[in-house]
């Protein structure tokens, strides 16, 4: 695959990075819709409840499976236009679902396109990347989580002034996207990849210890931050505050994410990746444990800088599993770290829902910020993850 040539930032990891923004905008559009769809189409709790786990396995754990996908038959750029094209069509369009069948299919094949999108954009954006390539990442990221967290605000704005039923135009943005990188895509040449799905052996290959230690690390946080996002809602009206000021803590959380790993994306390419996983990974426990004993302005402050921390790491970590695999591996991996590893974590929450159920969601939420720092110490076990690039080449030769 092309690089860059030399310069910062391609178009073709401009539009990709644009794409990622409406592909994780659109996965946004559920949650702030569920008390609507339960009113709307008479609902019950548990139904309401299936919703976001069907978006959770078919936008998260299916990652693996197109992530393979793009790497057997070299199909990369086309998940990566049709993921954008199923989620903006389908997602945005939610709204117009008669019924709970219609709405859950929607969702599937919506949440489908979000796990399309991601292995195969990832490992595109990465092929490309030439200097600063961790900071190029961290930009990617970066831009998904602000379209995560700017979709509660511009949906309801949307449904305020036009109402529900007109919440379908915002899919426009992303079908233009689409056609766009239609265009563009196909002159990125891609290396003719042998992936296979004996080609996952790489998995279970002596060699392969730093990645499963790397998956263990990404779990382990994917747990802090999964639990923190869902349950903060519960926790803010456990501390009285309002559900509008709820929404902007977790917007908060979400933004300062962003800009924490594009922080910790520019450091890492400057000192050692170790040291700014593991102090991302263990600086959050306090900040999150004082966020959870704090209130009022200054736990949202608290929020908002703990959000930083904790995903200072993100990009690196995403990176690291790129280098560690061999490159017609990249995006099936890039699945299994992104999605399924992601999506695991998110069904540990019935978990932390039982702590909380028994004793209080304070104390649940206590008990997963100690998970923080072993990550951190986690990543002592891990080679030198500074030069991988090199290590990998002289491996294949």
């Amino acid at each position: 695959m092309t690089k860059n040539n030399g310069r910062f930032l391609s178009t073709s990891i401009v539009l990709l990075t644009f794409a990622h923004l409406f592909n994780d905008f659109y996965a946004g559009f559920l949650i702030p819709l569920l008390s609507y769809f339960q009113t709307t189409l008479h609902l019950t709790i548990t139904q309401v409840s299936v919703l976001p786990t069907v978006l959770a396995v078919f936008g998260s754990i299916l990652q693996p499976v197109f992530g393979f996908l793009g790497d057997r038959f070299n199909k990369k750029h086309f998940f990566v236009v049709v993921g954008v094209l199923c989620s903006a069509i389908f997602l945005s369009s939610i709204c117009l679902a008669p019924n709970f069948i219609v709405l859950v299919l929607m969702l599937m094949i919506g949440a489908s396109g979000v796990a399309a999108f991601h292995p195969n954009g990832v490992a595109t954006v990465a092929g490309l990347s030439q200097n600063r390539s961790t900071f190029q990442m961290s930009i990617f990221l970066m831009v998904g989580c602000i379209g995560l967290a700017g979709a509660p605000y511009v949906i309801t704005l949307i449904a305020s002034l036009h109402g529900f039923g007109k919440l379908w135009l915002l899919s426009i943005p992303g079908v233009i996207l689409a056609l766009i990188l239609i265009k563009i895509l196909p002159g990125i040449p891609v290396t003719k990849s042998n992936a296979s799905l004996s080609g996952l052996k790489v998995l279970f290959a002596r060699t392969s210890r730093p990645l499963w230690i790397m998956f263990l690390i990404m779990f382990t946080r994917s747990i802090v931050i999964t639990s923190f996002m869902s349950f903060m809602s519960i926790l803010f009206t456990e501390k009285g505050f309002s559900m509008q000021k709820s929404g902007i803590a977790i917007s908060i959380f979400l933004i300062s994410g962003s800009v924490g790993g594009l922080i910790g994306g520019y450091l890492a390419d400057r000192i050692n990746r170790k040291i700014v996983i593991t102090c991302s990974s263990i600086f959050a426990c306090p900040l999150l444990l004082w966020f959870l004993d704090s209130s009022g302005t200054l736990s949202i402050v608290l929020l908002g800088v703990s959000g930083m921390v904790i995903f200072a790491a993100s990009a690196i970590n995403i990176l690291i599993v790129q280098r560690l695999c061999p490159p017609d591996m990249s995006s099936s991996v890039s699945g299994i770290s992104m999605g399924l590893v992601w999506g695991s974590a998110g069904l540990m929450l019935p978990i932390i829902g039982y702590i909380a159920d028994h004793y209080s969601m304070r104390t649940s939420l206590v008990v997963v910020a100690y998970l923080a720092p072993i990550a951190g110490l986690l990543v002592f076990l891990l080679p030198d993850i500074n030069n991988l690039t090199q290590q990998q080449s002289n491996k294949q030769l």
